[in-house]
């Protein structure tokens, strides 16, 4: 692929374009193929108290009738995004994207590329310059489609998705949607036992009356002052038909958040530098998980435009790397490019302690009902007055 050019990929942002850019790459253990990996492993209930018991299962599906007989995943979607999105704050990606900073207590900031929620998480939503900025631009979007305002705070908001659900409902679709999963797998158990460094109550120095309960519930156990038996638990699996990363650009969310060629060029640059970045981190999953690409030709992936009639086409990307991504993403925020102006302010925005106390004090039900209509600050501002008022007039 030659040097590229801003107007390069202008074919995929028409809007009688094709469907999607499907990326696919194939991974394993840096043990190799036949090595065992730990994936995730999710509770089975959020109200279980007990870290230590609170179960937890790997999500293994049955597929039957087909020849990959079961899928384990390996990375969610959602946890794919978390990972990448942070990208954005160092050099040179940082000047891709607004920095925009919350302050909280001693100094402390969130960068909003860390928030779990993106533009809707609560560490913005009550900051006090953005919070009211990003609830009125929320609201522009869901009356009438125009991302503009989101945009200029929050364009990663647009690439990985966002929902404003505690508030105006604002619900922005996924451009980059990137998941990893392992098939034909094969779980194991194992089982180990925790040896105290000391006999502490052979010896009295922990008095035995202590040394009550069993298991989890007896306290030495708990603090490791006693031997502790974990027998069939989490072993890991064995994936025999292979590690995937199966990646999605949705070229119609893209081209449905705008009709701009200029703000499309910008988001596909986004996407593409999301799509083909690689660092460590991105492989080094979790303790036993430790991932490489499956051969060289693996590392950069397999991608390919996808049409509605069902045709693909990989020439588009012959040769395409996170170099020409980057090159291609810069491009796109050139002056005459269309004038797509990344604006970083020199300060953090100041947490709104008082608004975020004001508000958590209300009852449920009323919180829910003033979200959809104003911000926090301005809804309480409006009780307050509407408090005043009556208050005066009796």
């Amino acid at each position: 692929m030659p040097d590229i050019t801003v107007d390069h990929f202008d074919p995929l942002l028409s809007d009688n374009g094709p469907a999607a850019v499907v990326l696919k790459r194939k991974l394993r253990s840096i043990e190799g193929e036949d090595a065992w990996i730990f994936p995730p492993t999710f509770a089975q209930s959020e109200s279980n108290e007990d870290d230590e018991n609170g179960g937890g299962t790997y999500q293994i599906d049955e597929l039957p009738n087909d020849q990959r007989r079961n899928v384990c995943l390996i990375d969610s979607i959602g946890s794919q995004a978390n990972r990448i999105e942070p990208i954005f704050k160092k050099k040179p990606y940082s000047e891709l994207v607004p920095q925009i900073r919350v302050r909280l207590k001693d100094q402390d900031e969130v960068n909003l590329l860390d928030a779990g929620h993106r533009a809707a998480d609560a560490v913005i939503r009550f900051s006090k310059t953005y919070g009211p900025k990003l609830s009125e631009a929320f609201k522009t979007y869901r009356e009438n489609g125009d991302c503009s305002a989101l945009l200029s705070i929050a364009p990663t908001s647009l690439i990985f998705g966002v929902w404003d659900s505690r508030a105006t409902g604002a619900k922005i679709q996924r451009v980059v949607r990137s998941v990893m999963r392992a098939y034909n797998v094969t779980k194991a158990r194992r089982s180990a036992i925790f040896q105290p460094a000391y006999d502490y109550t052979g010896t009295e120095v922990i008095n035995p009356a202590q040394d009550k309960g069993k298991g989890t519930e007896n306290p030495l156990s708990q603090e490791g002052f006693k031997h502790s038996p974990a027998t069939n638990t989490h072993g890991g699996i064995l994936a025999k038909g292979g590690i995937h990363q199966e990646a999605v650009l949705n070229l119609v969310a893209l081209r449905t958040l705008t009709s701009d060629r200029a703000t499309r060029r910008y988001l596909l640059g986004l996407a593409l530098v999301a799509l083909s970045y690689r660092d460590q981190q991105g492989f080094n999953l979790r303790e036993g998980c430790l991932l490489c690409a499956a051969s060289e030709a693996d590392y950069n992936g397999h991608w390919k435009v996808v049409y509605f009639n069902g045709k693909e086409d990989a020439d588009v990307f012959e040769g395409f790397n996170h170099e020409l991504a980057l090159a291609f993403a810069l491009e796109t925020i050139k002056e005459n490019n269309g004038g797509i102006q990344i604006v970083s302010p020199s300060d953090a925005d100041a947490f709104d302690k008082e608004t975020a106390e004001k508000w958590l004090a209300l009852d449920k039900k009323r919180r829910k009902a003033l979200a959809k209509m104003k911000h926090p600050a301005a809804a309480i501002a409006a009780e307050e007055a509407a408090t005043s008022k009556q208050k005066r007039q009796t």
